[in-house]
């Protein structure tokens, strides 16, 4: 499933060009399948339908809908809000549609009847304004969509309701709310934004013949990673490097309930190239730690009377480290207290690097959302759906239903880099840039594989790629080496630490 700006539309629409269509064949095709669908879905036979046009192509694609529609035998009558169509296709479609005698009225002739013609109309096609609408409702667009939004007649709109911004998702005073919304090639990003989603209604992509290679040829932002692109993104190890090539990762992680979290997320950075990894956390994680961390180096930090890093007496430790770090994993294992959110309030404030959050940093932050606005470094965030939902007050069942919608807003409202975990973990940029991962199962269902995703990431960030690059890269590399244990391990019995080994292999193959 491919989500797209109206850019890139009108991109993949200029490329079906060079395989034999046109744009008015393209515009035909559009009218045509909605039509289908909406035979599909209602009887069409002498029902009153109420089509309004206006000048542009979305107003085209409704001129087509208009003759199909009376063809099958429905009462069809055109409200034509601007003077005249002013494409060369969408001419073309109003003179089929004059010349077969449906009724076409300008909507000033009309106004005073308006009223009474939607009470008896069955159904309203809303074909005004598609991708291109940016911007207030005109005068007369907006009595249009009064009108329509008054109607009790089923509400369908083409492609994409009048009065929404096809790639923000803003929906302006008056803007049409659609019964159904339907979409010509490829869902937008309006389809999915909670702000304008409701007002899609039920979203139906139809197919108008633009083929797959047309798609391939454009760069879209929300794509889908493959192995290929993740080793282009991977540099090679140059042969005169050093240890101070592949950077620090400063890790502050671990309470006495919760070693494991932190002895793998600096296994995950290890394997993932950085070159020092470095444990912040109290004496009995980094004791821990070191049984299994031969190549790690230990900051051990203060603790409380829970055995949890004691933010108050660390502070001034863990800023002095923070000036060499190149990288920061904040969260594995600190547990969920006033401490640990006062230290992530100063790590953000003080780092002059990238920062990874996870777990407990993630729920800190729930409460304390603003910090996110005075971060001065990219911030990476990297929750589950319970997770997210409490950064975004609501419930993880209503992340579940919208999770791209929800993840685009919530990183281009707060401007950080967000990786939504899940089956198809989805990774997205504050400028919209976003990925759906297809690597990874089940296995992966255990306690500490989060764990070292975040240690994986934090070892990319401190390798010099970008936030969107290392969040989407380990995501990758993350859910194919599971893939690999599983086929050793089996997904019921595979453990998180047996990532390593599988990840380590990936690498090998591709001369990493």
């Amino acid at each position: 499933m491919l989500i797209v700006t109206a850019g890139e539309m009108k991109q993949i629409e200029h490329g079906a060009l060079e395989f034999g269509l046109s744009f008015q064949r393209l515009m035909e095709n559009a009218g045509s399948a909605a039509t289908a669908f909406i035979k599909r879905s209602f009887k069409i036979q002498e029902r009153n339908v109420v089509v309004f046009c206006a000048k542009g192509n979305n107003g085209g694609d409704g001129f087509v809908v208009a003759r199909k529609l009376s063809e099958s035998g429905a009462n069809v009558v055109v409200i034509q809000l601007d003077a005249a169509p002013v494409s060369e296709e969408a001419i073309a479609m109003y003179e089929q549609l004059r010349d077969m005698g449906v009724l076409i009225y300008q909507l000033d002739q009309v106004e005073e009847k308006l009223a009474d013609w939607l009470a008896q109309a069955d159904m309203v096609v809303d074909a005004i304004c598609g991708t291109g609408f940016k911007g207030e409702l005109r005068q007369a667009h907006r009595k249009a969509c009064d009108a329509i939004n008054d109607s009790a007649a089923a509400i369908i709109s083409l492609d994409i309701p009048t009065g929404v911004c096809c790639d923000s998702g803003e929906v302006v005073q008056g803007a049409v709310k659609a019964g159904y919304t339907l979409v010509f090639d490829c869902l937008k990003y309006c389809h999915i934004l909670p702000q304008s989603k409701p007002f899609c209604g039920s979203v139906e992509v139809l197919d108008i013949g633009i083929p797959k290679e047309a798609r391939n040829r454009v760069k879209i932002n929300f794509g889908e990673l493959r192995t290929e692109d993740v080793f282009e993104i991977i540099p090679q190890r140059q042969e005169d490097s050093h240890k101070g090539t592949f950077g620090k990762a400063l890790i502050i992680a671990g309470s006495a309930r919760y070693r494991g979290a932190a002895a793998l997320c600096v296994m995950g950075a290890l394997r993932c190239g950085v070159g020092i990894a470095q444990l912040a956390s109290t004496e009995s994680v980094c004791a821990a730690a070191a049984a299994h961390l031969l190549e790690a180096i230990f900051l051990q930090l203060p603790a409380d009377d829970a055995g949890r890093i004691d933010g108050d007496a660390s502070l001034k430790i863990i800023l002095e480290s923070l000036k060499k770090a190149d990288a920061v994993a904040f969260g594995c294992g600190l547990e969920n207290t006033a401490h640990t959110a006062g230290l992530l309030e100063q790590v953000l404030k003080n780092a002059s690097c990238p920062i990874v959050i996870d777990a407990d940093g993630i729920n800190a932050l729930a409460e304390n959302i603003h910090l996110l606005k005075e971060a001065t470094v990219p911030v990476i965030l990297t929750p589950h759906p319970g997770e997210m939902a409490r950064l975004c007050g609501t419930k993880a069942y209503e992340i579940q239903s919208n999770r791209a919608g929800i993840a685009l807003d919530f990183s281009r409202r707060h401007g950080i880099t967000l990786l939504l975990k899940g089956h198809q973990t989805l990774i997205v940029g504050p400028d919209g840039k976003a990925t759906r991962n297809q690597t990874g199962n089940s296995g992966l269902a255990k306690g500490g594989s989060g764990d070292i995703l975040t240690g994986m990431i934090a070892a990319l960030l401190a390798q010099g790629l970008s936030p969107w690059e290392s969040a989407a890269s380990g995501a990758f590399l993350h859910g194919m080496a599971a893939e690999r244990t599983a086929l050793r391990r089996s997904r019921t019995a595979m453990l998180p630490s047996e990532l390593l080994h599988d990840l380590a292999e990936i690498f090998a193959e591709h001369g990493r």
